[in-house]
């Protein structure tokens, strides 16, 4: 066992041993010596994980789990030092020592499924992403490295003939709706070209259509070039281009695979440098890398894209609001009263009506769009008299009713649609008035008889209350909520879109979607040379609340469009730079907590700091969500008034958030500071104390009031406030209710 390795653990002998174990029941052909393993190529991940357990997967890190979980910690660490540091593990070894891995990722998952084990939450979530990340890497690597290059191919060759049949079935479908579009099919050769395809061949007709469309451009008819070039058609040469570039290559043969290793090894020492410093360096490496893999793999990286995708290149924010919590937000009670005067059944009826009804929120199930119904539910109450040549008939009215009108939301617009009504009148004579009333026998008599007349055509007049409630209420209810949805349309279309995509900061990647008690916003803001969000191992949904998940990347890929990087600045400039950037995207009347302090003329002016902090162009500042902590990592020299400039250091700020009253404090605790470049103790102490007074300094204890009040147009003042805000395993989370 290695030096290095005994002092990476406490427990390293007993680690050592039982790694050992492992390693002698995975692999069935027993040990090679040294001067055999010398003499045989690397097999699977050998050279390509790293040497030494990963930080954050060593005995003790499982062992946080607790008494409780001791065994399983101390087996689950030695399987993990088995696969890093067993030098003669072969690929079935390998596999073996992974399938056991991944039986203990799916325990951590069972565990925060459970609310018996919620004290350890936090660190089965923060164990768990760490190993489920590498396990499923390792596995996407093996995969990649043992495929029938053969197989591979021709997989790849089908589905992208499965996608030209796809693009020409839609383009059918497109053409279907449009007057001789059949004529368009013949063009495209549509029949023969679905054959082609299947046959996974790169045909005769195959050229000829995809030579057609590209030239498209040069037909004569100006209309038709037009035409030609909508995107139906546009998707269908698309597909046909890749389709001929895999279909003409060829299979490629299982010989050298040094360039693919080497690719892959690069990949996965950046990945795990990304995961250590989360620097926008180790995110680049890590791209170009998988680029290269794309290029060499016989699947074209499908593996480990696979892999990529759910753990690197996912989404990194979500949103998940209830129901109840967007009723709390939207819904209010609505009122009204006012006089009656109508004409009903030859009667001249006069009186008064009143509204009462709720507004509020029914989300539907939908995997494309966030779709709801805007609902107006309620009561109208009415006090009548109709008036005849004959009688005067008294009514009281009570007539419940629902409204719905449905919205939907892809992420750009509001889409509304008109809305229905049903209601249930119910009429009720109370009494009638004719010309004789008073006079003793008969004016009885010819009451009860209009009384009964007006009785007898209750169902008539009940199903006109209902109609004119609806043709009252309706318009009403769909001019209102168009008008409101329209304007959120607009400003989203001509204000936050045109913002976000200025400053770079529109998702590269969208879904919004809706269950029948709560909506579900996913997006992801990466550039092509840095990573997006993870799994995530939270629990995503919280009764009567909206909980926001901000991934670590969402803030560090924000963070590098900040005008900072490069950069000169005393700390009142640094904090006006940051301040003019969130001025752009929230609005010219945001200010940054303590940047809005009175001045008082009176007073002596503060003597300020002149101390410059020097950025460099690339990782100035990082940040770390683990542990329940959010960690700062500034990288940045200082250039104190009248003294010496130190040079680039890496400094790390822990914060920790907690919730007092109605306040949300912020607190930083201990400052951290390390030279970049090696530098003597000498030196480089009164450096860092120097840097760590001017932190703390500028970083102090501070208190932001958690209430949100949202003052609505309609409905009154809504007060919200954040319950929770939580940093762990690479998720920062804001709960409000």
């Amino acid at each position: 066992m290695s030096s290095v390795t005994w002092l990476r653990t406490k427990h390293g002998m007993l680690l050592s041993l039982l790694a050992a174990a492992i390693t002698f029941v995975c692999t069935s052909s027993g040990h090679l010596s040294l001067a055999d393993d010398a003499e045989q190529p690397l097999q699977g991940l050998q050279g390509i994980l790293p040497e030494f357990v990963p930080i954050g997967l060593l005995e003790d890190d499982f062992l946080t789990l607790g008494d409780s979980w001791k065994s399983w910690s101390t087996d689950a660490a030695a399987e993990v030092a088995a696969l890093y540091e067993q030098e003669d593990l072969d690929v079935a070894g390998q596999r073996a020592v992974v399938a056991k891995l991944n039986k203990r990722v799916r325990t951590m998952e069972k565990a925060l499924g459970n609310n018996a084990y919620a004290p350890i939450h936090e660190q089965l979530a923060t164990i768990n992403g760490r190993l489920s990340r590498r396990v499923s890497v390792a596995t996407a690597v093996l995969d990649t490295l043992e495929m029938n290059p053969v197989t591979a191919h021709k997989a790849r060759v089908d589905a992208a003939g499965a996608e030209v049949a796809h693009s020409v079935e839609s383009l059918g479908k497109y053409l279907a709706k449009i007057k001789n579009g059949d004529a368009w099919l013949k063009y495209i050769r549509a029949e023969e070209l679905r054959s082609a395809v299947e046959a996974a061949k790169s045909s005769e007709v195959v050229s000829a259509v995809f030579t057609r469309l590209t030239d498209a451009d040069k037909m004569e008819n100006e209309a038709q070039r037009k035409f030609v070039q909508r995107p139906q058609f546009l998707s269908v040469k698309q597909t046909l281009g890749e389709f001929i570039e895999l279909a003409s290559a060829e299979s490629p043969a299982k010989n050298d695979q040094s360039e693919l290793r080497a690719a892959l090894t690069k990949l996965v020492s950046s990945l795990e440098a990304y995961e250590e410093t989360r620097s926008l360096t180790s995110a680049t490496a890590a791209r170009d890398a998988y680029g290269d893999v794309r290029s060499l793999a016989a699947d074209g990286g499908n593996h480990i894209a696979d892999v990529l995708a759910g753990f690197y290149f996912n989404y990194n924010l979500r949103v998940v609001a209830t129901e109840s919590f967007l009723n709390k937000v939207a819904g209010y009670k609505h009122t009204d009263s006012g006089a009656v005067d109508d004409f009903v059944l030859g009667a001249k009826v006069d009186g008064n009506q009143s509204t009462t009804g709720t507004v509020g929120i029914d989300l539907k199930p939908n995997n494309q769009v966030i779709e709801f119904d805007m609902t107006f539910n309620g009561i109208t109450q009415t006090n009548t008299q109709g008036v005849t040549d004959q009688a005067t008939i008294f009514t009281s009215g009570y007539h419940t009713f629902g409204a719905q009108k449905a919205i939907q939301f892809d992420g750009d617009r509001f889409k509304t649609f008109p809305a229905t009504m049903w209601v249930n009148a119910n009429n009720t004579t109370t009494g009638a008035r004719t010309k004789v009333s008073g006079l003793p026998l008969f004016g009885s008599i010819a009451d009860s008889y209009a009384v009964g007349v007006a009785r007898d055509k209750r169902g008539q007049s009940e199903a006109i209350a209902a109609g004119k409630l609806r043709n009252r209420l309706i318009p009403e209810f769909n001019q209102e909520v168009d008008a409101e949805f329209n304007k959120s349309s607009k400003q989203l279309e001509e204000d936050v879109i045109p913002k976000l995509k200025e400053n770079g900061l529109f998702p590269s990647a969208r879904t919004y979607r809706s269950t029948g008690d709560a909506l579900w916003i996913g997006t992801r803001l990466m550039d092509d040379d840095n990573l997006g969000g993870d799994a995530p191992s939270f629990s995503t949904r919280v009764a009567g609340s909206a909980a926001i998940h901000l991934h670590e990347t969402l803030l560090n890929n924000s963070l590098d469009k900040l005008p900072i990087a490069g950069g000169t600045f005393t700390e009142k400039e640094l904090g006006e730079q940051i301040e003019v950037a969130l001025q752009t995207l929230l609005g010219d009347k945001f200010k940054l907590p303590g940047g809005d302090k009175e001045v008082d003329a009176n007073a002596e002016p503060e003597n300020e700091d002149k101390t410059r902090f020097i950025f460099p162009d690339q990782d100035a500042i990082r940040i770390k969500a683990q542990g329940g902590k959010l960690t700062l990592i500034l990288r940045m020299g200082l250039q104190p008034e009248g003294d010496d400039v130190i040079p680039t250091q890496e400094i790390t700020v822990p914060l920790m958030f907690s919730i007092e009253g109605t306040n949300i404090v912020i607190e930083a605790g201990a400052v951290g500071v390390s030279a970049v470049e090696a530098a003597s103790p000498l030196v480089q102490i009164p450096r860092a104390g120097i840097v760590k007074a001017k932190i703390q300094k500028a970083l102090p204890t501070r208190k932001i009031d958690r209430m949100i009040t949202l003052n609505r147009k309609t409905g009154g003042p809504v007060d919200l406030a954040i319950t929770e805000i939580r940093p762990n395993a690479g998720w920062l989370t804001i709960t409000i209710k």
